[in-house]
């Protein structure tokens, strides 16, 4: 059984304001509204080759679906096409669906953090930048900036 433990609300959160934590030692993501647990779930970070970043970051852009891909050096190229519920924080770093594996709450990843496809749609409908109705993306602007990710040991 996985224990996850209540995370701190970060000092300088806006009262009501949403924002995610990703606890790499559990393997385990959970969506705040504030300081009020909505969501949570078992996901997979960057094996130990491929390290998941650490710190606070934004959803800079959401997409419904793309190819994503890269070279894993330790183990070889990969491209991946289809990968739904994208949503970037860091560069090519991601929350996004992995309908590949199901060994959510082990690091399987090569850096993105997986969540299984229902739970990842749950977090990109619930996260911002919203996707407006028709559209298959959407980026995160100065006045209505993506949702607090948090990613720690």
């Amino acid at each position: 059984a996985v224990v996850v433990k209540r995370a701190s609300v970060p000092s300088d959160l806006a009262p009501g304001e949403q924002w995610i934590d990703v606890d790499v030692t559990t393997q385990t993501l959970v969506a705040f509204a504030f300081d009020k647990p909505v969501f949570a779930t078992l996901v997979s970070t960057g094996k130990s080759n491929h390290e998941t970043p650490r710190g606070t970051f934004r959803i800079r852009e959401k997409h419904i679906a793309q190819t994503m891909a890269g070279d894993g050096a330790n183990d070889g190229v990969y491209s991946i096409e289809d990968v739904p519920w994208i949503m970037y924080f860091e560069g090519g770093y991601a929350l996004h669906g992995a309908f590949w594996h199901s060994n959510f709450g082990h690091k399987q990843s090569h850096g993105c953090v997986n969540l299984s496809p229902a739970d990842a749609r749950a977090i990109f409908d619930w996260t911002e930048p919203r996707l407006p109705e028709g559209w298959h993306g959407v980026n995160a602007t100065t006045d209505h900036p993506g949702t607090r990710v948090v990613i720690h040991d």
